[in-house]
């Protein structure tokens, strides 16, 4: 997973990123909020750690800012310069999770991995739908083309389509889209 660190203090800084490195995070550090902003542009990052106390733009203004304009990344608040009301500020504006300084890299790697595991999760989920409707519009057009007793006309003579024809137009339509057992699919429609 790779992390976007805004952190302004060099010695917590260095030793977030370290500690998240050899924890097998790739972190990618900046110090300010305008740095922030920049690096979130590039669309690399898969989460970010935010301190609220930054020069050049608060981190409860830059999460406001990235929640305003869509973006839905995980943001975990880490800072010594919050109170409670900053702690629940930071959340209702979507922030995941709030941590006060001093914080352990112990702390932290919890609830990345709590984070992680809700990311897996989503992806997965997401895969199996995509999957399922994948599987749906090729079983319908298969049984489209089954019902349509399609033909080809070549010159003066015409083809009438067999299932062979039909194996051939759904593997090529599957190596575009993605993976579908053709041989299962038209076992369920020509079964009926």
């Amino acid at each position: 997973m790779r992390l976007l660190l805004v952190e302004d203090d060099p010695m917590i800084g260095a030793s977030v990123q370290s500690g998240l490195r050899q924890e097998g995070y790739s972190v990618d550090w900046v110090r300010d909020g305008a740095a922030a902003e920049l690096a979130l542009a590039s669309g690399v990052h898969e989460l970010v750690l935010l301190d609220l106390g930054l020069p050049r733009k608060t981190g409860l203004d830059l999460l406001a800012g990235w929640r305003r304009n869509g973006l839905v990344l995980p943001v975990l608040v880490i800072t010594g310069h919050g109170s409670m009301d900053d702690a629940i500020r930071g959340i209702r504006m979507g922030a995941y999770d709030f941590l006060p300084k001093p914080v352990s890299l112990f702390e932290i790697a919890s609830v990345l991995d709590r984070i992680g595991e809700i990311l897996e999760s989503r992806v997965a989920s997401a895969g199996a739908l995509v999957r399922e409707r994948h599987r749906i519009a090729v079983t319908s057009a298969i049984a489209a083309l089954a019902e349509s007793r399609a033909e080809v006309v070549r010159g003066d003579s015409r083809v009438e389509l067999a299932a062979e024809h039909l194996r051939q137009a759904v593997r090529s339509l599957d190596a575009l889209v993605g993976r579908v057992d053709v041989d299962d699919l038209l076992g369920e429609i020509f079964a009926s």
